[in-house]
């Protein structure tokens, strides 16, 4: 230990020269107005250091780069610490303190309606509850104010903060869009209800083509029944292509009902088929939907009949 003891004394006196050579080269830059490179070399010098005089000084360098804030406390340090040692620099200290204190601008934040419960920050930093309302020391140039509500619901505010001023934000929440709820209508929500305006369930169109559909089944049936009847009639009634007057009439029917046997189902079969689509085609997009339509003709004549049908699917 004896022996190692001149070495850490060596150690610290370069350590410390080197510190002395750092602080002359931040006044030279300084002077020179290079004012950022100033700043890294008196940093450097108070890790070694940091007596307050390289307080001074680097509160200069904070003020002339718009660090007015930082500046203020530096030079509050260094005047309180030149005090207690009696440093020269003093009264220098102290006309640069008083002179700054005048330029720092001021900002109060304000809660507004609706942000009364709200965390509020400043640039990024969470402010506490003792500086809401209160005029608090801030650097000039543009702010943001965030205010965080319940949820994940968030507003800001933006304002420019001049020199030796005391600008004042009050905090206003916007009217954010209501949640929706399980119980909430279509009215509520617009944009589901014009959705699903027009859809197949939202309309009775399923429903009165699938009626038109079975009604024309049903009808198909009832007249294959009449047809064969009149078929029957005939067959009883003619002796080959002969038949009596009476029965001339019943010939005409039988044709008559075929003719709409065929349309009728026809138009059950086209029915029952375009509702079942419309039934599983409902989950489709409103503009699809209302793409799809269906026409159909019929035309119905002695001895003959014909179903035209006409449709975008």
């Amino acid at each position: 230990m004896a022996l190692a003891a001149p070495n850490v004394s060596a150690q610290s006196a370069d350590v410390l020269e080197q510190a002395r050579t750092l602080f002359r080269e931040g006044l030279s830059l300084e002077a020179a107005g290079d004012w950022a490179s100033a700043l890294a070399k008196f940093e450097d010098v108070g890790k070694v250091k940091l007596t307050p005089q390289v307080r001074f000084h680097t509160a200069r360098c904070y003020e002339h780069l718009g660090r007015l804030n930082e500046a203020l406390g530096a030079y509050r340090l260094a005047e309180y610490e030149g005090g207690q040692q009696n440093i020269p620099e003093l009264s220098a200290i102290t006309q640069a303190r008083q002179a700054l204190e005048a330029r720092v601008p001021k900002l109060v934040i304000k809660r507004g309606k609706g942000a009364e419960s709200a965390k509020i920050e400043l640039d990024g930093v969470a402010l506490g509850e003792a500086q809401i309302g209160e005029p608090f020391a801030v650097d000039p140039g543009p702010h943001t104010v965030v205010a965080k509500l319940t949820g994940d619901r968030q507003f800001e505010q933006s304002t420019n903060v001049k020199e030796s001023e005391t600008a004042e934000v009050e905090l206003v929440a916007p009217d954010f869009p209501a949640p929706a709820t399980a119980g909430a209508s279509s009215s509520d929500l617009p944009n589901v209800a014009d959705t699903s305006r027009g859809s197949p369930h939202s309309s009775a169109l399923p429903w009165v083509v699938g009626g038109v559909g079975v009604a024309g089944l049903a009808g198909s049936g009832v007249f294959y029944l009449l047809r064969n009847g009149a078929k029957n009639d005939l067959d009883h009634g003619c002796h080959g292509n002969v038949c009596p007057e009476s029965l001339k009439s019943k010939q005409s029917d039988g044709e008559l009902f075929s003719t709409l046997s065929m349309v009728s189902l026809g138009v059950g079969v086209v029915g029952v088929g375009l509702a079942t689509y419309l039934f599983i085609s409902g989950s489709h997009h409103t503009e699809n939907v209302a793409t799809t339509g269906v026409k159909w003709d019929a035309a119905i004549g002695p001895g003959m009949g014909a179903v035209r049908l006409d449709g975008v699917f």
